[in-house]
């Protein structure tokens, strides 16, 4: 069995990305012999099927190409790069769905596959939709900032190819400062935010009932299959666990389900599911602070809820201790955050 790795610097790239990024380079008019010395990588790694780095490569190529280019605005080029069709079986599934709301289910079931450093959950509450981002570990710059834009990017991508989504019918957070190459991301994006609580995409929740104008229940089920067996390929290598258990991190009539609950729906004991999350270097209680951030920002947009409603809510019998929760979480007060979405 392959022992998990812990740290960013080891753990695993999907060839596709690599493979973009030198398809980027190039098309910018680099060398790309030269780009791969600066990096330190083979010369033969465009001409492998499969080129397999590890985070600590991508971070070196993505470097090289910076300094080759004097610009680190590419973030948003790259994920403009990487429509639906660019994600393998995931992206087949997810043409061949029948609607938005399939997809995006499809999406977050299986988004390990590709985002192997970025985490991407999904919440709902009319008139919107969320797909929060969360690093899944620490990453140094540029991955930083750049796996955000770039999946952010290929969101807006894949809205426009499936839906027809206008630029109103989406809305782009980050909670970095705006970079200098802001009005950039704004032309190529549209409705941008920076300086918010949190990393998301938001839509309208209409869309989830578009039906999709290449469904093919068919190609859908094969599409799926693969995936399936894709993950049974990454169980031994890949943050696999951890996902399963946001999944089960939905807000409910009764709050949010326990580590007991949870074990027993992945028919474990609660002993392992807590000892498997800390081999793949994260617990319970994080996770669980992630999907109470998550709903907390969408519970304050709805202007109908009082603060200590949405306090209550989440779990919390003292609205100070929300209050405390919510500034640790965003860097904001839960009435500071209400203030900047109506200046937004």
């Amino acid at each position: 069995m392959t022992k998990r790795k812990h740290n960013w610097e080891q753990q695993p790239v999907p060839a596709l990305f690599p493979r973009v990024y030198l398809e980027y380079a190039q098309a910018q008019g680099l060398e790309v012999a030269m780009v791969l010395s600066r990096a330190g990588l083979p010369a033969t790694l465009p001409q492998q099927p499969h080129p397999e780095l590890s985070f600590l490569q991508l971070r070196d190529l993505v470097n090289a190409i910076i300094q080759a280019l004097g610009d680190d605005s590419l973030g948003v080029d790259i994920g403009l790069r990487l429509p639906p069709t660019a994600y393998g079986n995931l992206g087949y599934a997810l043409l061949c769905s029948e609607t938005l709301e399939q997809a995006a289910s499809l999406l977050i079931r299986y988004w390990n596959l590709l985002g192997r450093a970025v985490n991407v959950s999904l919440s709902t509450e009319a008139p919107q939709c969320v797909l929060d981002l969360n690093h899944v570990f620490p990453l140094p710059a540029p991955l930083d900032h750049l796996s955000y834009e770039s999946t952010m990017a290929s969101f807006h991508r894949g809205f426009q190819l499936l839906v027809a989504a206008r630029e109103e019918d989406m809305e782009i957070w980050f909670q970095r400062p705006p970079p200098a190459y802001a009005d950039k991301i704004r032309a190529l994006l549209g409705n941008v935010h920076f300086d918010m609580p949190a990393n998301q995409f938001r839509f309208r929740t209409e869309l989830m009932q578009k039906r999709l104008p290449m469904h093919n229940p068919t190609g859908l089920q094969f599409a799926i299959q693969q995936c399936q067996r894709e993950e049974a390929l990454l169980n031994d290598s890949g943050y696999v666990l951890r996902e399963k258990v946001r999944q089960e991190m939905v807000y409910g009539p009764e709050g949010y389900a326990t580590l007991e609950d949870i074990s027993q729906r992945l028919n474990m004991t609660a002993r392992t599911l807590r000892r498997k999350l800390e081999e793949e270097g994260t617990h319970f209680k994080a996770l669980l602070e992630e999907a109470k951030r998550r709903d907390a920002i969408q519970l304050l947009d709805d202007r109908n809820l009082e603060i200590q409603r949405v306090a209550t809510l989440l779990g919390y019998q003292d609205p100070a201790n929300f209050t405390r929760a919510f500034r640790q979480w965003t860097g904001q007060t839960p009435s500071q955050y209400r203030q900047t979405r109506d200046n937004s």
